[in-house]
């Protein structure tokens, strides 16, 4: 009879822990969306800086265009390739409560800051198939990993300064795995009229992107056209 108390007793103790980590999860994600629940818009110039594998790509200067729930775009001169995980999913992700349910990981240091981690599980079948989001004490993403059917696992760093606001970074380096990232047919005929890179050794088996922010404008009401109309 005791044994079967205790044995009872270690499993409520088990649904009560798991009870309060969800919770708990819940309120960290609560703090990092209530950083980005004021945009509903909002444009950017941006630096971008590219290394990828056996490809040459000179750096580029742009626009970011956002707007909720999902719309993005980057505006710029040249041609641009991102990983779908692009810095504006984290957004729709962490906004999603209805298609995730995150479960409180542990703690990590990253940036030199103690963040708590967050898995986010789908709930339903989608691209996103994971996503462990790094959060510190202020509610900023400092790190953000995202798995996707289509295009593998990226990686995405956040670096803040003073002037970040409403939880948006001033750089972001998003890093993905080649062999998962679909390269647009164009960049192997032509980009910005560079010949691709020569290696000694073999090519790395990642790659990455670096974007720069700055002068940020927030809820403009920006047009839907913005996003579609031709350069």
């Amino acid at each position: 009879m005791k044994k079967k108390a205790s044995i009872l007793l270690l499993f409520c103790f088990f649904i009560a822990m798991q009870q309060s980590m969800a919770q708990d999860a819940k309120a960290i994600i609560r703090l990092a969306y209530k950083n980005f629940a004021p945009i509903s818009d909002y444009s950017c110039k941006t630096f971008i800086n590219f290394d990828i594998p056996g490809l040459n790509i000179e750096h580029i200067d742009g626009m970011i265009f956002y707007k909720k729930p999902s719309k993005f775009r980057v505006r710029c001169n040249g041609i641009v390739f991102l990983p779908k995980q692009n810095p504006n999913q984290i957004l729709s992700i962490i906004s999603d409560t209805l298609s995730f349910m995150p479960v409180f990981m542990g703690k990590e240091t990253v940036n030199a800051i103690s963040c708590d981690i967050v898995q986010l599980i789908p709930l339903k079948d989608q691209d996103i198939v994971a996503a462990k989001i790094y959060i510190d004490s202020k509610g900023l993403v400092q790190k953000a990993q995202i798995t996707s059917k289509e295009n593998g696992t990226a990686n995405v760093i956040n670096t803040f300064d003073a002037s970040s606001k409403y939880g948006m970074p001033a750089k972001t380096m998003i890093t993905f795995d080649m062999k998962k990232f679909k390269v647009p047919k164009m960049v192997s005929v032509d980009i910005n009229s560079k010949s691709p890179t020569k290696t000694a050794g073999p090519l790395k088996t990642t790659g990455s992107v670096t974007l720069t922010f700055s002068a940020y404008k927030f809820n403009q009401k920006l047009s839907d056209t913005v996003f579609t109309e031709k350069d």
